[in-house]
């Protein structure tokens, strides 16, 4: 296969991509005002250790702030580069482990100071380290080449094992720079006892255990026998094995529970399909012929929304009358309707302080591709329009509402394609760094103010004018500026 020929920018290029990855960072920093945050003042603070170690000729400790600095950039790289999405509760974690490694741990000596913080820094790395594991499994798996159904233990085993894997390099890492640099990674302790097999008078491969009166080397006294390494090694692998453990049975509920609950999803980095180049032409048709060939047998597992992927077969729909009354009948979705109409929901949802959320539909969508929108579906068979509210809102955005959070507006009859749309108001306080958007429907969201959602609705033009003018007079009348009351009013 040939190799692509690296296309050179022109000057006028360069300068529009500074400019665009200019913006793209401000945007960053305007949503996560707190991760900046922390950025800002951690390397503000390595900054200033290592300009301290430089005037005190510590050449050393300046190396360790460098490279701090260094290992600062790495989930910055891992989402532009690679178009992975670190949660920010992660990305604050991982900065703050790195900090309280180098700068806190080596330099400011707190792994002598404190006996606990080596511990403490080796369970939060088994912790995290499961997370990336299930992170890496559902990446790889969302390959377009290679699908495959993984049931939730087998992940959370690929997660305790990668963990696992991960400790026993660092140690294996911490060796060698004892063994090769002289150095003393792997803190040695000291024993007032040991039970050996070698010092059984007998021979016999029985130990005994002899306590350590006195120990004297080059003519001085030691407090006991000093062992170099064993116990740190091992304590260390067993605290890395009980955060293993902690975060891989987190992951496999999450899992086995399709994506609900806000407590993993703030640990596991996922990967920005929508950022991702397009397959080309060959490889959508491998892909499509992949599926045809092993559709209902080789699935990817459920990690971007609850129930994505979830419909198995045709979806059905039931039919109603023009009056709205259901006729007894289903059909499956697309299908002729004759004279009778199906069911729609819209969902349009505001917090306390009177910001809307809109959400970005998916390129691949056939309505408004690409487009801000409000949350919206068909009614399935056998579902009232309440309940398909409330399972839009999970699917789409991982958000769990209540029956008693809807409130229905009215019902909109679009008679050009013969459906009947209910139209739900729904206030609710939604944490977004745990909202998970079902990327095969939504690929971005964001907040809007009173107005600016008003002129959104003003300019729905592919929408009736009743239509508009009823959720017009609801957003004017009963949604303030500032913060709500604890019931919303529904209009007469």
């Amino acid at each position: 296969m040939p190799k692509k020929k690296k296309v050179k920018l022109t000057q006028e290029e360069r300068r529009l991509r500074r400019a665009e990855d200019l913006r793209t960072a401000k945007a960053e920093i305007k949503a996560h005002p707190a991760l900046f945050t922390v950025y800002v003042v951690l390397r503000a603070l390595v900054v200033a250790v290592m300009i301290l170690q430089l005037l005190n000729r510590d050449y050393y400790d300046v190396f360790l702030c460098a490279l701090t600095l260094t290992l600062f950039l790495i989930p910055s790289f891992v989402e532009r580069r690679l178009h992975i999405d670190v949660p920010n509760t992660l990305e604050v974690i991982i900065l703050l482990f790195i900090f309280s490694a180098e700068i806190l741990g080596e330099i400011q000596e707190y792994y002598l100071i404190f006996p606990f913080w080596d511990t403490m820094l080796h369970t939060i790395n088994g912790f995290l380290m499961a997370a990336i594991g299930i992170a890496m499994v559902d990446i790889l798996n969302r390959s377009r080449r290679f699908r495959v159904r993984l049931s939730p233990v087998f992940v959370a085993v690929v997660a305790f094992c990668f963990s696992m894997t991960i400790g026993v390099l660092w140690e294996f890492f911490e060796y060698g720079m004892d063994y090769f640099f002289n150095m003393d990674m792997q803190k040695d302790t000291w024993l007032s006892v040991i039970n050996t097999v070698s010092l059984n008078p007998e021979g016999k491969n029985s130990p005994v255990r002899i306590p350590i009166e006195s120990v004297v080397i080059n003519g001085e006294a030691w407090p006991g026998y000093l062992d170099i390494g064993l116990h740190d090694t091992m304590k260390d692998l067993f605290v890395n094995f009980i955060g293993a453990v902690i975060f891989s049975l987190i992951g496999m509920i999450y899992i086995m529970g399709r994506g609900r609950g806000s407590f993993a999803p703030r640990f596991i980095p996922r990967l920005k399909e929508n950022e991702l180049p397009a397959p080309e032409a060959k490889e959508k048709k491998e892909e499509h012929l992949s599926r045809e060939r092993l559709s209902g047998l080789l699935e990817p597992i459920s990690l971007e929304g609850p129930e994505a992927g979830a419909q198995d077969g045709p979806e059905l729909m039931d039919l109603y009358t023009p009056d709205g009354r259901f006729t007894g009948q289903t059909i499956e979705r697309g299908a002729d309707k004759g004279e009778n109409f199906t069911m729609g929901v819209h969902v349009i949802l505001y917090d306390s302080q009177g910001r809307f959320l809109l959400q970005k539909r998916s390129e691949t969508k056939h309505f408004r591709p690409g487009q801000w929108e409000i949350t919206m579906g068909h009614v399935l068979a056998g579902e009232s329009p309440a309940d398909s509210a409330l399972r839009e809102v999970r699917e789409e955005l991982g958000a769990q509402l209540r029956p008693e959070d809807l409130v229905k507006l009215y019902r909109w009859v679009d008679w050009k394609n013969h459906m009947h749309t209910d139209v739900y108001f729904v206030r609710a306080e939604l944490d977004e760094s745990s909202l998970i958007l079902q990327k095969e429907e939504v690929i971005g969201m964001q907040w809007v103010s009173k107005q600016e959602m008003l002129e959104f609705v003003r300019d729905m033009d592919y929408r009736t004018e009743d239509y508009r003018a009823v959720v017009e007079a609801y957003i004017e009348r009963s949604i303030g500026e500032g913060p709500q009351p604890d019931s919303a009013e529904q209009l007469p």
